[in-house]
C-alpha cells in the first residue's frame, strides 16, 4: 500500500497536481451506482478503525449519553444528526437502515481525510527534500564549503506545534551533513519531516516546520 500510495505521490507532483487532486487520486472515485469508492489505494488506519468500532457500538447501544458522542465527530455526516437525535430522545438504538449509511458516510469521511493528511503531508515533504538537494548540489560543485553552510530550524510556534519541535526552534548546525536532533524525543531529521534517519510517524505528519539555509560567503 505504501509503495502503491508514494508511486501515486510521486506521479502526481510530476504532474503539477494539487494535494487535493492527489488524495483523490489516492481514495479513487465512487460508482455513481454502488456508492462505493473505486481504484483507490489507501484505506482506514488502525485509529480510524477504531473510530469506527466505538462509534457503531455507541449508536447501537440505546445509552443516550454515548449515541450523543457521534455528534461531536467532525467527520460525521450532519444529515443523519436528526436520526441519531429521535434515537437518543426515545432511548432506543439508531435503526440498522439508518445506522448503515451513516457507518458508510463515517467511513467514507475518514479515507477522504487520511488521503488528504497524506497527500499534504509528502508534498511538502517532497519540496523540502528538493530544496535540501539543492543546496547538496551546490557543495558538490565546489562553489562552496560544509564549514559555510549554517541550517536553523524555524517551527511555526502556534497551539498546534509540537512540543519537540518547539524545543528544536532556533537550533543550529553547521554543513548538510549534520542532523537536528529533537532535545525532547532524540529524533534525528537532516529537515523537517524527513524521516531517512528513523524519525518516527509522530514527528513528522503535518509539520509546517521550515529549515533556513543560510551560506556565509565572508568568514
Amino acid at each position: 500500500m505504501r509503495a502503491a500510495a508514494r508511486q501515486q505521490i510521486v506521479a502526481g507532483l510530476e504532474q503539477n497536481r494539487t494535494p487535493d487532486q492527489i488524495a483523490r487520486s489516492l481514495i479513487g472515485l465512487k460508482n455513481r451506482v454502488t456508492g462505493k469508492r473505486e481504484g483507490g489505494v489507501i484505506g482506514l488506519n488502525s485509529r480510524q478503525v477504531e473510530l469506527m468500532l466505538n462509534t457503531e457500538a455507541k449508536l447501537l447501544s440505546g445509552d443516550p449519553a454515548l449515541m450523543r458522542e457521534y455528534l461531536t465527530l467532525k467527520t460525521r455526516d450532519r444529515r443523519f444528526d436528526s436520526a441519531v437525535r429521535k434515537a437518543i430522545e426515545t432511548g432506543r438504538p439508531v435503526n440498522a437502515d439508518d445506522l448503515g449509511k451513516i457507518m458508510r458516510q463515517l467511513r467514507d469521511r475518514n479515507v477522504q481525510l487520511r488521503a488528504k493528511t497524506i497527500a499534504r503531508n509528502e508534498s511538502i515533504t517532497a519540496m523540502r527534500a528538493g530544496r535540501h538537494e539543492g543546496f547538496v548540489q551546490m557543495l558538490e560543485t565546489g562553489r562552496v564549503s560544509e564549514d559555510q553552510i549554517e541550517r536553523r530550524w524555524d517551527a511555526t510556534g502556534d497551539d498546534h506545534t509540537r512540543l519537540s519541535h518547539l524545543a528544536l526552534h532556533g537550533q543550529k548546525v553547521t554543513g548538510l551533513s549534520a542532523p537536528f536532533v529533537s532535545p525532547v524525543t532524540g529524533a534525528r531529521m537532516m529537515f523537517p519531516g524527513d524521516a531517512s534517519l528513523g524519525a518516527p510517524a509522530e514527528e513528522l505528519i503535518q509539520c509546517r516546520c521550515f529549515e533556513h539555509i543560510r551560506i556565509r560567503y565572508i568568514r
